[in-house]
């Protein structure tokens, strides 16, 4: 426990977390209790990727993005700007090597780091805060810090907007968003699947939009599905964020803009398999989590190597995922 005195006189507090962009949209409630309960300017320093996301987070008060293509010399960028400022406390909320020489170089009066680091990040902290208790959603991980500090723990707040989107088409019919993609090949529903239920929410008078990023190999089902609208590769992180905003159903693969989405109050089909819904499944309450859950689920591994195949997602049928996706949208938030 850290001791109130030190909440009390902190003013300025640096935030590391690089990445990804779902752990980026858990540790925004931590954010929020920060700069109410201590209170204290916010200043984060992340990937330079996800910098623009983060520049429409009302709790953050400036951004510092780091360039991982070239770490060496985005290192001494990054430095060289917070040696400019003076941290009273400094919090890594990633626990990993790079994010924890970043936060001691800072040379904020105090660094915090998770108690679960790993790669030898706990040398560079000043004191390590929270439970090494994983199994608990990675949101209630990152606020930690905030009971540590004993400030208090209020509700979890999602403090983002993004500017408006509206469909090209007519902008009566509801609106369901497929994102097919991920990072890890094992979190993938069959693309073929996506296909089938995006051909059967397009025939019951649904505006289908895909969003995400390009699926890995060569042929694609769902390049073939007509009237649907496929923005894949084609936005911006705070375009992809005004999308989701607007969209009255979300069905996903367990990836970021997933994540965004249900940070953003949209009801999410969370389609998992390798992971744990426990965990990093969308937060919140009006979702609905989808797998197989076969006995080797979750693995918490990127390549499946199960001898039967990728069951936890393969074996998932369309039809369940439509049947889900109709009650969803009969049925008032």
């Amino acid at each position: 426990m850290v001791t109130n005195e030190v909440a009390v006189s902190t003013k300025r507090v640096l935030i590391v977390k690089l990445s990804s962009l779902g752990d980026l949209v858990h540790a925004l409630p931590t954010i929020r209790c920060l700069r109410v309960g201590l209170p204290a300017t916010i200043t984060w320093v992340v990937n330079a990727v996800y910098a623009p996301l983060l520049r429409y987070a009302a709790d953050v008060d400036e951004v510092v993005p780091f360039d991982r293509q070239r770490p060496l010399r985005g290192l001494w960028q990054v430095i060289r700007q917070l040696r400019k400022r003076e941290f009273d406390l400094v919090i890594d909320l990633t626990g990993l090597f790079k994010s924890a020489l970043i936060s001691r170089l800072a040379r904020g009066r105090l660094c915090l780091g998770p108690s679960y680091a790993r790669e030898l990040a706990w040398l560079f902290y000043h004191r390590q805060v929270g439970s090494k208790d994983l199994n608990r959603h990675a949101v209630e991980r990152y606020l930690d810090v905030v009971r540590a500090l004993q400030v208090q723990d209020g509700d979890r707040v999602f403090p983002l907007a993004f500017p408006s989107w509206v469909p090209a088409e007519d902008g009566t019919r509801p609106v369901v968003v497929l994102i097919p993609s991920a990072r890890w090949h094992s979190k993938l529903w069959p693309a073929a699947s996506f296909a089938e239920l995006a051909d059967r929410l397009r025939r019951d008078g649904v505006q289908v939009v895909l969003v995400g990023g390009e699926l890995p190999g060569g042929e694609d089902p769902l390049a073939r599905v007509e009237g649907i609208m496929d923005l894949r590769g084609r936005t911006s992180l705070p375009e992809l964020g005004g999308i989701l905003q607007r969209a009255d159903l979300i069905v996903a693969n367990d990836t970021g803009p997933m994540h965004l989405a249900a940070a953003l109050g949209r009801r999410v089909i969370a389609l998992m398999g390798p992971t744990d819904p426990s965990r990093t499944g969308p937060y919140g309450t009006g979702h609905r989590v989808l797998s197989t859950r076969p006995p080797c689920s979750p693995c918490f591994s990127k390549v499946c190597r199960n001898p039967a195949g990728q069951i936890c997602l393969q074996d998932l049928r369309p039809a369940e995922v439509y049947a889900t996706a109709a009650d969803m949208l009969n049925t008032p938030p």
